[in-house]
């Protein structure tokens, strides 16, 4: 047996001993839940929307067993948050404080003009009223009331303001609610009223109320606006009892115009009782609770589809309840069947109170839900959430996340005056850009925010994002739902990519060697390439990391570019608009921060003895599901081709392993001319770099007139990365040490380690914007942890226009700082902030964006 055979099956046994894979995570993680209320009260059926003009504002509703709605305000993504009324946190009649008058079932809503509009049930004038507000949340105004009507006779109001993509398409807001008859007789019509919006502030009066056809003693159940204006609402019939019902949409196509709404169609049936008492939810029962949401992306290959989420089981009265969706490509005329199921657990247990929510950006499709799977007694509830991309003929989920830390149990009664109501009706869920934001009441800590030790429903959300995902060393994969595998191609590939236009994009180079590496999850033995060069598109720009152009070896560093014109790259980096920003990172790296929450950090490696850098990247809070770093399809041994195919399970042959993953896998996801977002010399493009032999199937791993590296022996592997930490980590180092004879791999796996134990992401926020002038403005630096737990600590220094404000100040026990003044001088300011670590910490230090803040002239005379 010869050298080179001995080192490639010894390759291959130390790759299936050390590389079998740990159990996949899932493709979307929770943060740090957050308890919003933290109130001796019961809070529950929550409402939570985002701000498209501003991803760092946030405002939850939540019916509250007090006076009034509680309320809850953010303006810094979520991290921290605020009250109309400090003293009772509630929100009533646009009059914080006075919330005798409110009562319950709320909604919100957010347009692109920056609108946001509160609509809720006030029985005490038994109407309902519609707030508004155009100070993000900060103020509000009554802009609307409909009735009075009797007692008890309106149900579940529905808010919904049109975010239209379709040029010339009306701006609209409309309020659906069911019209009880009375308190005790359900036979009454869904009702709807719709208002057009042509700005902020700007209102027309709501139209004539509507009775909505055909849906007599049908529960109110969710409103939607097409790509179009079209209006679809949803309902379940019939709306009492516990016998199996059926949900009926209805769409007025022209909008605000003059057409009545159309008459109802029946979108599927449902063994979900309109009063289904599941052991989660024995006091208040629950229901289908049917949800619409749109694909309103123009890019997006299903753009006007509308996407229907509901609650089902095989038979009646079971507590096995599981989250169905059905979809429609006529506006609610016809549906899709067979339903698909969104969770993917294998119990008899429930899963209820289903909400979903789409990116307008992307088109991704987001459901979070009440999960009872890991409760034997099918009695605690935990939030689960999972999603997906509309590529492909029909939405495939992903792996479901548990998203809530605690399990949470109904008390079966509320505090003493107020009706059980369990987990209530419904939850809440905002999707925008890159983050998704559920809200859901939660009792798992209530003792400890109780001073009376009884078991209440606090309000808790969390931002959901995509999982860490990298593509490093010799290419070791780890896709962003968490599978490891290794991809040897040579070429230039798709690894990221999301329809809202965010990608990234890699350039992989053969490297000759004597000796091949095994990968335990794919089974096969090949030869190995390196990432040499990366490129990216961020908001409208176009950003490469590359070697030298003229293909001259420069040990020197590799060259930035930001749409073709080469960059030196300042130290608080180069702002790419909307969000996306180009900065420094550690070793000499680059990091990209895209509008959609996507981090991109690239550390590059000099080889001294091949004379060419490659990289190691890697990127967190990914929402981009496609790419060869893209989420697997369920059932898929891979991710997704690039037309939203799916390769099926993993092929028993290795011959036909390899044919999927280096013939028709790659291929799919290699650039075009047209595709690349590379920069090249002249007379070069993207077939210059592309081999699409490699990796050969069996070796040797040679190419012409190029000499084979040298391998080094395990041992000397192993002490160089001694330090490495991870086991997939430290195995694919000592593999790429092992197979190249080249230890320089373990400083970039040492650096890709420190970057995601201590990187950090700093944001500067502001209270109000624009402000008048001498008004008080105070600017809030939130410096959070980019990836796991844990706080940071250390100083913050602010500048204005570029110049310091004053000293440093110290972060809080939450990572943040406050910088409050009146002096701002009328017109636009740029406010950022430099992060510095304290000593002795892991952390990194890191610098924000430019916060553009707008001062006006006073208003006084």
């Amino acid at each position: 047996m010869n050298k080179t055979t001995t080192l490639l099956l010894t390759a291959a046994l130390v790759g299936g001993f050390l590389l079998a894979g740990p159990a996949a995570r899932a493709q979307v993680s929770g943060g740090t839940d957050v308890n919003l209320s933290k109130k001796n009260l019961h809070d529950s059926e929550c409402a939570i929307a985002k701000n498209p003009k501003n991803k760092l504002q946030l405002f939850a509703l939540c019916n509250t067993a007090s006076p009034g709605l509680f309320a809850a305000r953010s303006t810094d993504g979520g991290a921290t948050w605020t009250y109309p009324d400090p003293a009772d946190k509630t929100i009533a009649d646009g009059n914080p404080g006075q919330g005798t008058a409110a009562c319950c079932d709320p909604s919100l809503s957010w347009d692109t003009f920056g609108n946001l509009f509160i609509t809720y049930i006030d029985n005490t004038l038994t109407t309902i009223v519609t707030l508004l507000s155009t100070d993000s949340g900060a103020t509000f105004s009554n802009l609307a009331s409909f009735g009075p009507f009797c007692a008890q006779c309106a149900d579940q109001p529905t808010v919904v303001a049109a975010d239209t993509s379709a040029p010339g398409a009306p701006v609209a807001v409309w309020i659906v609610w069911h019209q009880l008859l009375s308190a005790t007789n359900p036979n009454g019509p869904i009702l709807a009223r719709g208002a057009a919006v042509t700005g902020l502030g700007v209102v027309s009066p709501f139209g004539p109320q509507l009775a909505i056809p055909g849906t007599t003693d049908c529960s109110y159940g969710d409103v939607a606006i097409s790509p179009t204006g079209a209006v679809v609402q949803a309902c379940q019939n019939p709306s009492t009892g516990s016998s199996a019902g059926t949900i009926f949409v209805n769409t007025k196509a022209d909008g605000l115009g003059p057409n009545p709404f159309a008459a109802a169609v029946a979108a599927t049936t449902t063994n979900v009782a309109a009063f289904d008492f599941i052991p989660a939810q024995s006091a208040r029962s629950v229901d289908a609770e049917a949800g619409l949401a749109y694909d309103i992306n123009p890019a997006s290959p299903h753009v006007g589809r509308l996407y229907l989420v509901y609650t089902d089981s095989a038979t009646v009265g079971s507590g096995d309840t599981n989250v169905m969706l059905r979809f429609s490509d006529d506006d609610g005329g016809t549906w899709s069947s067979p339903p698909i199921r969104v969770n993917d657990d294998v119990t008899n247990r429930s899963q209820f109170l289903p909400k979903i929510a789409t990116n307008r950006l992307s088109g991704n499709i987001a459901v979070c839900w009440h999960d009872a799977r890991n409760s034997a007694t099918n009695t605690a509830m935990q939030e689960f959430c999972t999603i997906a991309t509309p590529t492909g003929a029909s939405p495939s989920f992903f792996a479901n996340a548990q998203i809530s830390a605690g399990a949470s149990t109904s008390p079966g009664t509320a505090n003493p005056g107020a009706a059980a109501i369990d987990f209530g009706d419904y939850s809440g869920l905002a999707y925008f850009q890159g983050l998704a934001h559920p809200i859901w009441a939660d009792s798992s800590n209530s003792t400890l925010d109780n001073p009376n030790g009884t078991a209440n429903f606090d309000a808790y959300t969390d931002s959901v994002t995509g999982g860490p995902a990298a593509n490093e060393g010799d290419p070791h994969i780890s896709t962003v739902d968490g599978i490891p595998y290794d991809f040897q191609s040579a070429g230039e590939v798709i690894v990221l990519r999301d329809a809202d236009g965010t990608e990234i994009q890699t350039r992989q180079t053969p490297i000759p060697s004597a000796s091949a590496i095994g990968n335990a999850y794919t089974g096969l033995t090949t030869c190995v390439s390196l990432n040499t060069a990366v490129a990216a598109r961020v908001n409208k720009h176009r950003v490469t990391f590359e070697p030298n152009l003229s293909g001259q070896p420069d040990p020197s560093g590799l060259q930035l570019r930001v749409d073709g014109t080469l960059t030196t790259l300042p130290a608080n980096g180069i702002d790419l608009g909307a969000g996306g920003r180009v900065a420094p990172s550690v070793g000499g790296g680059i990091r990209v921060d895209f509008p959609d929450e996507t981090i991109l950090i690239v550390t590059p490696a000099w080889w001294p003895t091949q004379s060419r850098w490659y990289l190691n990247v890697d990127v967190y809070h990914s929402a981009a599901l496609e790419g060869i770093m893209g989420a697997r399809a369920r059932g898929s041994w891979l991710p997704a081709l690039a037309d939203g195919t799916s390769l099926g399970p993993k092929p028993a042959a290795l011959h036909q392993r390899y044919l999927d993953l280096y013939t028709k896998f790659a291929n799919s996801w290699r650039v075009t001319d047209k595709t690349s977002l590379f920069d090249y010399a002249p007379g070069t493009s993207t077939a210059t770099f592309t081999l699409a032999s490699w990796p050969p199937e069996n070796p040797p791993c040679v190419l012409p007139e190029t000499k084979p590296v040298q391998p080094a022996t395990l041992a000397v592997a192993q002490k160089a990365c001694s330090a490495v930490t991870g086991r997939n980590r430290k195995q694919n180092c000592i593999f790429d040490v092992q197979v190249t004879g080249n230890t320089g791999f373990a400083k970039t796996y040492l650096i890709s380690q420190k970057i995601e134990a201590g990187a950090t992401t700093t944001v500067v926020s502001d209270d109000r914007d624009p402000s008048k002038l001498e008004q008080p403005v105070t600017f809030t630096v939130t410096v959070t942890r980019l990836q796991g737990k844990g706080v940071p600590s250390g100083m913050v220094q602010l500048t204005l226009d570029g110049q310091r404000t004053g000293d440093p100040l110290k972060l809080d026990a939450r990572g943040q700082a406050r910088w409050t003044t009146p002096r701002l001088q009328p017109g636009r300011h740029k406010v950022a902030a430099q992060y510095v670590p304290a000593q002795g910490t892991a952390f990194l230090p890191s610098s924000s964006g430019d916060l553009i803040h707008t001062v006006q002239e006073s208003s006084k005379p």
